[in-house]
């Protein structure tokens, strides 16, 4: 087979991911095959197989999430069954000098609370619960940005993709000042509806390639691909602004807010439960300065 990218190299640096997912493939979903796979299980799929066999399908997927990696040159999170377990699947584009392909990263959730009770149902049943959880397995279902389970699957990946393609890779941890006092002067029905504009706000300042995901809480993180920390600074206090001068409205009340934001560029870290504490601690400098803060 011809490989006219660097696997080995690339296999290298997703090494180190081995032991945060169950199995990870490289494939090619143009020529529909299989570069590398690696299994914990140690399920038997050959190289030259054809990436689809994996799913217990004799042809290519519908709505195959690595060709949609491929051709949008984004990174996508999505639920798979192969007639034996439910996988959560993370599919990344890899782009060398030479061949474009994707990596895919998956996680067994077959044990987990996603779909109970399966083992009454038919695949047929399996399918269609899978078709309807694959928009609520990423979403948080107050803020409709992305949730803490989405930033476990999809962060590894985005620090890969900038380690591997050597582009800056910035994050955001930001929350909002005084929350607490929020709830117990207007409610917490009210306090939802500053999350709701909050998370609204956030999601109006980022780009395309960028995300925002609900970390918990009042807490939230904003990747930014491709960007070093001055842009990813003025980003925030792009941010921070839109929020001071923010009036939201509710019932009788009109609630005024502040936040603080803590910024971060990658420089080579692999965990991302590493940056990740990085950035928080820049957020609980801005806090001491004072809140309503920048810190990078």
């Amino acid at each position: 087979m011809e490989k006219v990218f660097s696997l080995g190299s690339l296999i290298e640096k997703i090494d180190f991911l081995i032991n945060v997912y169950d199995a990870i493939r490289i494939v090619n979903p143009v020529k529909k095959k299989v570069y590398y796979f690696f299994s914990k299980n140690d399920e038997c799929i050959k190289e030259e197989s054809f990436c689809y066999e994996f799913w217990n399908q004799n042809k290519m997927c519908s709505n195959c999430i690595s060709m949609r990696a491929y051709t949008q040159e984004e990174t996508f999170v999505k639920i798979e069954y192969n007639g034996e377990k439910i996988y959560i699947i993370t599919a990344t584009p890899v782009i060398s000098d030479s061949e474009k392909i994707v990596v895919e990263f998956l996680k067994d959730a077959t044990n987990t609370s996603i779909i109970e009770d399966m083992d009454g149902l038919s695949n047929e049943e399996i399918y269609l619960k899978i078709n309807n959880l694959n928009e609520l397995l990423v979403k948080d279902a107050l803020t409709n940005v992305f949730n803490r389970r989405f930033i476990e699957d999809r962060l590894p990946v985005d620090i890969l993709k900038s380690n591997f393609e050597q582009y800056p890779l910035s994050i955001i941890m930001c929350d909002i000042d005084f929350f607490k006092k929020v709830n117990d002067t207007y409610g917490h029905i009210a306090g939802d509806a500053v999350l709701k504009q909050f998370a609204f706000i956030l999601q109006k300042n980022i780009r395309k390639n960028d995300w925002v995901a609900r970390y918990g809480g009042e807490e939230f993180l904003i990747v930014l691909n491709g960007l070093n920390k001055e842009k990813a600074i003025e980003i925030a206090q792009r941010i921070r602004k839109n929020v001071e001068n923010e009036v939201i409205k509710y019932n009788e009340f009109e609630i005024k807010i502040t936040s603080s934001f803590g910024v971060y560029e990658i420089s080579g870290e692999k965990n991302y439960l590493d940056i990740i504490e990085k950035a928080d601690k820049n957020l609980y400098k801005a806090k001491n300065l004072g809140r309503n803060k920048v810190v990078g």
